[in-house]
Order: structure tokens, then sequence, then C-alpha cells
């Protein structure tokens, strides 16, 4: 497992790992802050088709989950969110960019939403994530 001493090494983290996208961005709470059981959300928009990512990795001695996801490049959008941190090229519109995910790629779709689930769970505490764990779990 990767770890990191901050923030900033995470992200420049990917942004190299995703350098052959035309644009990279982080969307969500983690642009400010990362927390214990906390995630990533990594977007990439490229022509070729690629598969979503996910990584687990230690930043400031938390876990953090990273998930990528591919994208192609829409119309480009001057305004930038506030939860949006841009790593390199445009902010665009997302079009999907995933066809059909085999059935080993719904596995590992369904691992990583299992761990987002039970890591919100983890944070919060609140029951509704329950559901959504066991639903992941097959139980």
């Amino acid at each position: 497992m990767k770890e990191f001493k901050d923030k900033k090494e995470v992200f420049e983290y990917i942004k190299k790992k995703y350098s052959s996208a035309d644009s990279v961005l982080i969307r969500g709470s983690s642009v400010k802050g990362l927390i214990d059981f906390g995630d990533i959300d990594v977007e990439f928009y490229q022509d070729k088709p690629a598969k979503p990512e996910y990584e687990l990795v230690l930043a400031e001695g938390k876990l953090v989950l990273i998930s990528a996801y591919p994208y192609k490049a829409g119309k480009q959008i001057k305004e930038v969110p506030e939860n949006v941190l841009l790593l390199k090229g445009n902010y665009h519109e997302q079009i999907e960019n995933q066809e059909k995910y085999t059935q080993s790629e719904r596995k590992l779709r369904d691992n990583q939403m299992l761990i987002d689930m039970l890591f919100k769970y983890m944070r919060t505490k609140d029951k509704k994530y329950i559901k959504s764990i066991e639903k992941y779990l097959k139980i």
C-alpha cells in the first residue's frame, strides 16, 4: 500500500498517474482535506476508452480510497465549482467513457462500492449505510 505524508503528495501522485489524460481533476470534500476512511474522487478525461480504477492508500496516516473514473471531454466549462480541483487541463462536461462492465469489472466495482459504504458508516455511524453494505455483501 502506498503511503503519502500529505494531501499535496497524494494529488501529485494522481496527476502523475493519469498524466496521459487530457484533463485530471479531484471532485468532492477531499479538495478541502482528507479524513480517515475518506475517499478521493478522481475524474480523468481522454478519448481512449478506459476503465475505472480503485486504490487504497495511507495519506497523513489515514486510510483513504482513491476512485478514478474515465470520461470523454464534452464542451469546456469556464466556471469550475468550489468542490473541484483541476490538477491538469480544463474543466469539461462529462461524457461517459465506459461501455458495459465485464463480470470481473462488475465485481471490482461492487468491491469499491462496498468499501465506500463501509467507510461512510465508519465515519458517521449512520445505520442507513448498513443496507448498502449488506447489498454489496449479498446478504
